[in-house]
């Protein structure tokens, strides 16, 4: 299509045609189509709007959705989850009534191996890196 628009004097030129009644027919076709497609921009554009405002609400509700699905990590159980899971890894113990009490006796070398992976971090990374960093906390806590 080449873009081909007509400026307010044509149209008005057109109208005033259709008031002719020697020519008359082919410039009231090219009036309706003239009507037909401004009717279907207007709609375009209310759909346009609708689905923005839909897409808009859609957007807000997720975002709602996942704000309050994010439980708010409690940092102390974080700490003693990690040296506790360590601790059972090199237990052995993998489920029992003696699971905690297991845990508690390797909580020393569970620490240690904490730090031993942050150290290694360290070498591989670089000595400014945050994940290294965190695991010192965790083992120290």
């Amino acid at each position: 299509m080449t873009g081909y628009r007509a400026t307010p004097e044509q149209w008005a030129q057109c109208e005033e045609w259709v008031q002719n009644p020697v020519i008359g027919a082919s410039d009231a076709c090219i009036l309706e189509l003239r009507a037909r497609v401004e009717s279907l921009e207007q709609d375009a554009e209310e759909d346009s709007t609708s689905t923005h405002f839909c897409f808009n609400a859609i957007v807000k509700r997720v975002e709602a959705l996942e704000a309050n699905a994010k439980p708010t990590p409690n940092l102390s159980q974080i700490r003693s989850s990690l040296v506790d899971r360590v601790a059972l890894a090199i237990s052995g113990i993998e489920y029992g009534l003696e699971r905690d009490e297991e845990a508690v006796n390797w909580a020393s070398e569970a620490r240690a191996a904490i730090r031993e992976v942050a150290a290694w971090l360290r070498e591989q990374h670089g000595s400014d890196l945050v994940a290294a960093t965190v695991l010192e906390r965790e083992a120290d806590a």
